[in-house]
């Protein structure tokens, strides 16, 4: 009789687990949005700046320092770059890919701290998440209510191979950063070649960091 209550106990236990693991994956699937993950990260954005704003110490290199720590772990620079990158992609070395991943994304985060730089205190609202018909991209549009003007952009993201959502363009009036981008380096890779124009984006923003500090 003892072993057979034990049995029971065991079965009990065993599907309680499977039961909680079932339950876990449901909710973290369920947090694990676009939507989700533009509030979580522009929650902690918007945290930082309000300090920043209460401090008097909301230059721009301060906003982009906080991008740094808040938003650049949570973009997919690989993505972003090749795909500003496109057809002149494999005109590079590994080297190369690097170093425009890093001059890129430099870029990606000066956009983003030129349109928070006209935060004062605002709440950063978050929209809907919009899906593609593939389910792994996403837009989501946030807009920052000013007193006099509200400022509004539509971020894209993509779904790594993990799952997990991650932040690829930004789109501003219309205008996509990653489009914008992949003009301006199609364009000067005729003109230039590819080490030139990497030194000429190196030099940009060798020119962002040190202006309104």
């Amino acid at each position: 009789m003892k072993k057979r209550s034990y049995f029971v106990v065991d079965l009990v236990v065993i599907a309680f687990v499977i039961l909680s693991l079932f339950i876990s994956t449901i909710v973290i699937a369920a947090a694990d949005t676009p939507e989700n993950k533009v509030k979580q990260t522009f929650e902690r954005i918007e945290l930082s700046l309000a300090t920043l704003k209460r401090t008097n110490a909301m230059t721009t290199a301060n906003i982009r320092q906080v991008l740094r720590e808040h938003l650049l772990p949570e973009i997919d620079s690989r993505f972003f770059t090749y795909k500003v990158l496109n057809k002149n992609l494999f005109k590079l070395s590994d080297e190369l890919k690097g170093e425009y991943i890093q001059a890129l994304s430099a870029q990606l985060i000066n956009t983003y701290a030129h349109l928070l730089s006209k935060y004062n205190n605002e709440v950063i609202a978050v929209g809907k998440s919009q899906l593609s018909k593939s389910g792994k991209m996403a837009m989501v549009n946030i807009t920052i209510n000013g007193q006099e003007k509200s400022y509004k952009a539509v971020l894209k993201l993509i779904q790594s191979g993990e799952g997990g959502w991650y932040f690829f363009d930004i789109i501003i009036e219309g205008i996509s950063l990653l489009q914008t981008k992949q003009n301006e380096l199609n364009a000067s890779f005729n003109r230039l070649g590819a080490a030139e124009t990497l030194l000429h984006l190196k030099d940009i923003n060798q020119k962002a960091s040190t202006a309104n500090h």
